[in-house]
């Protein structure tokens, strides 16, 4: 065998290993988990966003009502009583560092923890 097929037997091992692990990374998620927000103050830190059933949290500040329903790796307003509604049509927050905010309350939810489905690829 001449040197050019064996560096290229090489290469393509490795670059076979390198799409493997990103394919089996994407597959595998991390811990994810929230934080809730009032002004700059933490309220709340949920640990999981993994459970099987939907959880609720509400979350009463002077300026008003959320409520927070999380699960199934997912966080959301269900229900706010502000007056633009932003908060509760925006979609289901799932991507680690993603944030729903609720301007009228000083409310923000951020999704915090690792998920190897957002890996950075350098080529």
């Amino acid at each position: 065998m001449s040197k050019n097929i064996k560096w290229a037997i090489v290469f393509l091992a490795v670059v076979l290993i390198c799409v493997g692990a990103i394919f089996f990374g994407q597959l595998n998620s991390k811990h994810k988990g929230a934080e809730i927000y009032i002004g700059s103050q933490l309220y709340q830190t949920i640990e999981s966003l993994e459970n099987e059933d939907i959880r609720t949290v509400t979350v009463e500040t002077p300026d008003g009502t959320n409520t927070i329903c999380y699960g199934e790796g997912k966080i959301w307003v269900e229900q706010a009583d502000c007056k633009n509604q932003v908060c509760v049509n925006h979609a289901k927050a799932s991507l680690v560092d993603e944030v729903i905010i609720c301007a009228p309350h000083k409310l923000l939810i951020k999704v915090t923890g690792e998920d190897s489905s957002q890996a950075d690829v350098v080529l």
